[in-house]
C-alpha cells in the first residue's frame, strides 16, 4: 500500500512521537494519542512499522524535526504537539525544554519572505492613526515601515529573546 504521507509530513509525525518521550515517561494517554494517529492517517506499511517503533523507542527529537522541511508541516506539528504534551495533564519541564529548542530551530529556519505572500494580511483602515508615518516639523515625514520590516523586527526580537540576548 502506498502512502499519501510525504517525507516532511512523515517526519512531522516522527518528531511528535519523539516528543512523547521527552520526559522519559510515555503515559497511557500519550500511547492512546499515538495509536489514534496510526489508525487515522494513511501511512504506508513501512511508515507504520517505523512509527510503532518510535512509540516504544525514543528518537532524537531535533534530528527528526530537521527533516520536517515544509513550514506548513512545522506549523501543524506545533498545533499537534500542544495537544500531545497536555494529553496527560502535565506539561513537564523536559517537554517544555524540548519545545523551546524546536521553536528556536523553527524560527531560525523559516523563510519569512516565503510566508508573507501566503499569509493574508488585512488592516481595518490603512490610513488609521497607528499606521501613518510619523511627522516632525523640523525633520519632515519619515518613510512608513513596510509589513516585511515589521515582521522581521518582531521575528529578530523573538529569536534574540529565545537565545537569551
Amino acid at each position: 500500500m502506498d502512502s499519501d504521507v510525504n517525507h516532511s509530513q512523515f517526519h512531522m509525525w516522527r518528531t511528535l512521537f519523539a516528543v512523547a518521550h521527552a520526559d522519559n515517561i510515555v503515559t497511557d494517554e500519550e500511547i492512546e494519542f499515538m495509536s489514534h494517529v496510526l489508525t487515522d492517517v494513511a501511512f504506508s506499511e513501512e511508515q507504520t512499522k517505523i512509527l510503532k517503533d518510535d512509540i516504544i523507542n525514543a528518537k532524537d527529537v531535533e534530528l527528526m524535526f530537521k527533516n520536517v522541511t515544509s513550514a506548513d508541516d512545522r506549523a501543524q506539528f506545533f498545533d499537534l504537539a500542544r495537544d500531545l504534551v497536555w494529553v496527560d495533564g502535565d506539561f513537564g519541564a523536559e517537554e517544555q525544554s524540548v519545545m523551546i529548542k524546536l521553536h528556536r530551530q523553527h524560527f531560525k529556519s523559516t523563510n519569512v519572505d516565503e510566508l508573507i505572500g501566503r499569509v493574508p494580511l488585512k488592516f481595518e483602515d490603512d490610513e488609521s492613526e497607528s499606521l501613518r508615518a510619523p511627522t516632525h516639523k523640523k525633520y519632515g515625514t519619515r518613510k512608513k515601515p513596510s509589513i516585511k520590516d515589521a515582521i522581521y523586527s518582531f521575528r529578530n526580537k523573538f529569536i534574540d529573546l529565545l537565545d537569551g540576548k
